[in-house]
């Protein structure tokens, strides 16, 4: 009894704050940003499906209770999200494809709403419900199925193509949508496993509340952290914004012979890390190191990636752990703390100089200090 109760809190809760995080996101300073109104509608689009699950179902008197288009809008609304926080464009016609699986279902469902479960389709619904029950099923769990996994592979090529680009790929990578999407696979396999029960029992009551917890979980996660989201390409010139293409284009390029003059590129590369030491600069960027050097910034890229073995993020944070390493040993140094000796050799937060001096040294920041003395 009492579970059942957090669970209806929780359902409940999750329907008010879509609206009321909607109506934030829209009135919010930066609340005109396209990224912003997609999140919006998304959220809007989670708390109406909350809402028909509860309250709609019994009104057309189907026990299979085909009456949810909306669930069918969350994937391409998602997608649609990511997209336009990673590379912002205009929405084009081929857009709307994604809308076709929503469009299909609102039009069976139609002359059912309108003429009632007595209506001679109405009936054939009825007669049919099982079958008409796994198609409809079955169109939600590959439809969320596909989108689920576009979206990661997004994620994953644009982390990749941060890494080229940015030292510094905090509020960057999204991570947070990705363990947010992780999560979200495991009320998927949930719903498989109750669809699969429901299927046999004819009941779906359970399919519901699993669906239902599943959307709150969502406009909490995604209401939050998109107002804290800040657009990834904000400081960085046009070029940098459409590094997630330049990327897909670099790697589908022909391999190139490392020649004579590109040794002589690295050595120069070498020697002006060591002497000027731009990486000390937390917004060091591949571009901003490109023109410094004189260099285009495929140049740059190739240089490191080819004859360096390494992305422009692993590279630049390898020197900046070797000047966390020098600052510790100098005994001068003894007297401030080691976080403190990382923001001066370019790292920009705790939390990511920990992770990277840990994956470099194999040791944490603390460990390596011990072991000097």
């Amino acid at each position: 009894m009492l579970l059942s109760k957090i669970v209806e809190v929780i359902i409940y809760a999750g329907a008010v704050q879509g609206f009321f995080l909607a109506l934030v996101l829209s009135t919010a300073k930066n609340g005109k940003r396209k990224s912003n109104r997609i999140l919006s509608a998304l959220l809007i689009i989670l708390s109406l499906s909350i809402i028909h699950l509860l309250f709609v179902g019994g009104t057309i008197g189907f026990s299979y209770k085909i009456k949810e288009p909306f669930i069918l809008l969350i994937g391409p609304l998602l997608l649609l999200y990511i997209q336009e926080l990673i590379s912002p464009r205009r929405l084009i016609l081929t857009d709307a494809f994604h809308l076709i699986p929503f469009f299909l279902f609102f039009l069976i469902l139609l002359p059912a709403t309108i003429f009632g479960a007595a209506s001679a389709y109405g009936e054939f619904l009825l007669r049919n419900e099982i079958a008409m029950s796994l198609i409809v099923w079955t169109l939600v769990v590959v439809q969320y199925g596909y989108y689920w996994w576009k979206i990661v592979r997004l994620i994953n090529t644009h982390r990749a193509a941060v890494e080229m680009e940015f030292s510094n790929t905090e509020g960057k990578t999204l991570s947070w949508m990705k363990i947010f999407l992780h999560v979200f696979g495991v009320f998927f396999f949930l719903l498989l496993v109750t669809l699969g029960l429901a299927v046999h029992r004819v009941e779906y009551s359970v399919v519901d509340t699993v669906i239902c917890i599943a959307l709150s979980c969502t406009i909490f996660v995604l209401g939050y952290e998109g107002l804290l989201q800040e657009e990834i390409f904000s400081n960085v010139s046009e070029m940098q914004s459409n590094v997630v293409m330049q990327a897909e284009t670099e790697r589908s390029a022909e391999p190139r012979q490392v020649s004579p003059q590109d040794n002589e590129l690295v050595q120069k590369l070498l020697t002006y890390l060591d002497e000027k030491k731009p990486y000390l600069n937390e917004a060091l960027t591949l571009t901003e190191l490109s023109k410094q050097l004189e260099m285009t910034r495929n140049q740059l890229s190739f240089l490191i990636n080819n004859n360096l073995d390494n992305t422009f993020y692993t590279f630049i944070n390898k020197y900046r752990v070797n000047e966390v390493k020098r600052l510790i040993s100098d005994p001068k140094n003894k007297k401030f703390t080691i976080l403190s000796l990382a923001y001066e050799a370019g790292f920009p937060s705790k939390s990511s100089f920990h992770s990277i001096f840990k994956n470099v040294t194999s040791l944490t920041p603390t460990e390596y200090r011990n072991r000097l003395q």
